[in-house]
């Protein structure tokens, strides 16, 4: 006789595991990137997972069934499951992992069993067992776990025997439930339950929650703590049954208006474009007009935005001209919004525009359409963690599954953008400045660029790419003086009495060389020092000052000046002329009248590919990047892995051990290199860190490809003081 044939779902969990479970009924859709809670067959707890496949198969009474299904939408793009899986591999990770980082983690719920007190009166109990049940019912509940490590085993299971406390597995889940409380006993029956209450302040609180029921039938509990009714006083009513909670989960949203039709008007993107050199203003009004068209086509916007600065300057245009059709996203939001804004996206029916950092692509969009991504050169658009997926990638490939429309903001475009500028819609704004080169050791003492200081008019922005004051130098031991606990040097901050670690944070109050006693000189500048310096000779009020052109995204100056820009070349990163080229550039763009205005850098590393690319001759600087990366086989043309090492005490030969496994491993494949050398900053947070930097060519056997990261993945989950950085951006 054949078995039955019923739906299964293929379910991963955040720890990489994946499993199968039966349904109990049939279902009327597509479960793929829908949440459920089912139970673990090892604990009998619940767990979250993921569904990443259904399935019909024999009946199989041996597998467990999923508990349920908590959300009305997918937690995730569906997409995204299939997407993912082309990148799992060079990513050192699997569908769970990648998932689970993905979505935000108040999304992961699990099981906690509670010890709850009853409300029974506890009498002739000796001291030991009242103590703990008065603190049962203080706190309402109390984790097992937690309660055994304070109170012994013995004293619960007592208090369990006389029926004074239950113990319960209970769903542990972020607020993104909206409780609210209603009478289920009239006022004059309730009162007869409550004869025993002697605290008049416990009468008190109850009579206000009863006039508040009266006139509104159901009130929340936020309306419930301004009333100064204790969740005590509520407990004790739920528990005798006079009020009862109920839980709302969080709505659909809808928009209370259209969105304002005729204020712009909407410009049909480009199925591909990449818009160069525009200004804030000008991207933001070319995103306004994009949207404005796929709203109008009743289609979802996601727009994709680096920072959190530049996220706020959105997020403020935006609403002013689409109102409710406009919802960020964000990990500074509270749980509940977080939480109520990411079901937003998955609402069909109406067009939204949803406004985010790059980790958050892949919310549950219903209906995408667009794709916007600004400032496409950032390093932000790479996760920071593992899996360290490079975002920016996965927008494009999310945008070819779905086929929206693509349209990236560069300023100026990535060396990978640059590689693929044939594929998009180029459109460059001449937004190209008199660059104007200083060379020399320090600006702010020679006497011919203090008189141009004082001749400028208008308002001047100073950009100096380093925080702090100045560092500190003993002249006898001829060092800079560096932090403890890392291999770097201290700043002075502001008031130039503490000396700080940029990395760390240690602090300390340095009066003498901690190495011979002398007394220590303040060497080089930071932007404090610069400010002290610069405003003797222009208006405080003509002046502003800053480290980076991202914290000005919505000025504009009549003059920029940038010093000590060759700070930013002193990064051990094989992109640190990209980085340069970018952080000018988006300098360059704050001017009012770049044809006027003076854009002045001071550098003694300006090299002339760099002078051509900011007044709009980009190719010899690519040509230039592109040949230097290909002969050093260094992305794109090959797969870069950072091994780093980081250990507890300097203990050199066992990061060789580690290098030498690397090394032996790989050798029966000649065109993988391995390099092993101490990390630039050597000693961070009192760690000693040691790096072996594997290089795979771009075109490597598939099967070589596979065993090369396999071993790297095996060296990672071997040594818990060991990552593995796919395509770093940094060496640090």
């Amino acid at each position: 006789m054949e078995k039955e044939v019923v739906a299964h779902l293929k379910v991963v969990f955040p720890n990489g595991r994946s499993a199968l479970y039966r349904l109990e009924e049939e279902i009327n859709f597509n479960p793929v990137g829908y949440r459920v809670l089912v139970p673990l067959p090892s604990s009998g707890k619940g767990a979250t997972a993921i569904v990443v496949k259904s399935l019909l198969m024999p009946f199989d009474a041996s597998l467990p069934m999923v508990d349920s299904f908590p959300d009305s939408h997918p937690v995730i793009n569906p997409l995204a499951v299939e997407l993912l899986k082309n990148h799992l591999l060079e990513h050192l990770t699997t569908l769970g992992e990648a998932l689970f980082k993905l979505i935000p983690s108040e999304l992961d719920w699990y099981q906690e069993t509670f010890v709850v007190a009853t409300d029974k009166n506890p009498v002739g109990l000796p001291p030991s067992l009242k103590e703990v049940f008065e603190l049962l019912r203080k706190k309402g509940k109390m984790e097992l776990e937690k309660l055994t490590k304070k109170v012994d085993k013995k004293l619960i299971q007592l208090l369990k025997e006389k029926h004074l406390i239950k113990i319960e597995t209970r769903w542990v889940a972020p607020k993104f439930e909206e409780y609210r409380y209603r009478l289920v006993l009239k006022p004059s029956l309730a009162w007869e339950k409550l004869k025993k209450i002697r605290s008049q302040k416990r009468l008190e609180e109850i009579k206000k929650l009863f006039e508040l029921l009266e006139t509104f039938i159901e009130v929340s509990q936020d309306e419930i703590k301004v009333a100064g009714v204790s969740s005590a006083t509520l407990r004790l009513l739920e528990k005798k049954g006079i009020i009862e909670k109920v839980v709302y989960t969080v709505a659909d949203i809808k928009p209370s208006a259209i969105f304002r039709q005729g204020v712009l008007k909407a410009q049909d993107p480009p199925q591909r474009g990449l818009f160069e050199n525009l200004k804030t203003n000008q991207r933001l009004e070319k995103a306004l007009s994009f949207s404005e068209w796929a709203l109008k086509n009743s289609k979802d916007v996601l727009i994709v935005v680096p920072t959190l600065e530049l996220l706020k300057v959105y997020h403020h245009r935006f609403m002013e001209i689409f109102g409710d059709r406009v919802v960020v996203f964000n990990d500074n939001l509270p749980t509940k919004e977080r939480l109520k804004n990411w079901f937003y996206t998955a609402n069909k029916g109406f067009p939204k525009i949803f406004l985010t950092t790059p980790k958050w692509i892949f919310a549950p969009i219903s209906n995408l359409g667009l794709i916007i991504a600004d400032d496409e050169s950032s390093p932000f658009y790479k996760l920071q963690r593992h899996p360290y997926f490079n975002m920016k990638k996965l927008i494009f490939e999310l945008a070819k599954y779905t086929r929206s429309a693509l349209v990236l903001f560069s300023q100026p475009p990535s060396v990978e953008i640059y590689l693929k500028r044939n594929l998009f819609e180029v459109k460059e704004a001449q937004n190209f400045p008199k660059v104007e080169i200083y060379e020399g050791k320090n600006p702010l003492k020679d006497n011919g660029f203090i008189s141009r200081l004082r001749s400028l008019e208008g308002e001047t922005l100073v950009l100096v790419p380093k925080k702090g004051y100045s560092n500190l130098y003993c002249s006898r031991c001829q060092v800079f003086i560096e932090c403890p606990r890392c291999e770097v040097f201290l700043t002075l901050t502001e008031d130039r009495q503490i000396a700080q670690c940029p990395l760390c944070g240690y602090k300390t109050k340095p009066k003498e060389c901690p190495h011979c006693g002398s007394p220590l000189k303040r060497e080089g500048f930071g932007i404090e020092r610069v400010k002290e310096v610069v405003s003797f000779y222009l208006p405080e009020e003509r002046v502003f000052y800053g480290t980076s052109p991202n914290l000005f995204w919505d000025r504009e100056f009549d003059n920029v000046l940038i010093l000590f820009a060759d700070t930013l070349l002193s990064s051990p990163d094989f992109r640190r002329r990209e980085e340069f080229l970018d952080y000018l550039t988006k300098a360059a763009l704050l001017l009012k009248n770049p044809s006027e205005g003076l854009f002045f850098v001071h550098s003694n590393h300006m090299e002339e590919d760099i002078i051509k690319a900011l007044q709009g001759d980009k190719s010899e600087f690519y040509k230039n990047e592109l040949q230097m990366r290909e002969l050093l086989q260094l992305p794109p043309f090959s797969w870069l892995y950072l091994v780093a090492i980081n250990l507890k005490e300097d203990k050199e030969d066992l990061a060789k051990e580690i290098y030498r496994e690397i090394k032996t491993a790989l050798l029966p494949y000649k065109e993988i290199e391995v390099l092993y050398s101490k990390a630039p900053i050597f000693k961070l947070r009192e760690k000693y860190r040691y790096q072996v930097l594997v290089k795979i060519p771009a075109k490597v056997d598939r099967e070589v490809f596979k065993k090369a990261v396999k071993v790297l993945k095996e060296i990672r989950n071997r040594y818990k003081y060991v990552r593995v950085i796919p395509n770093p951006r940094s060496f640090l």
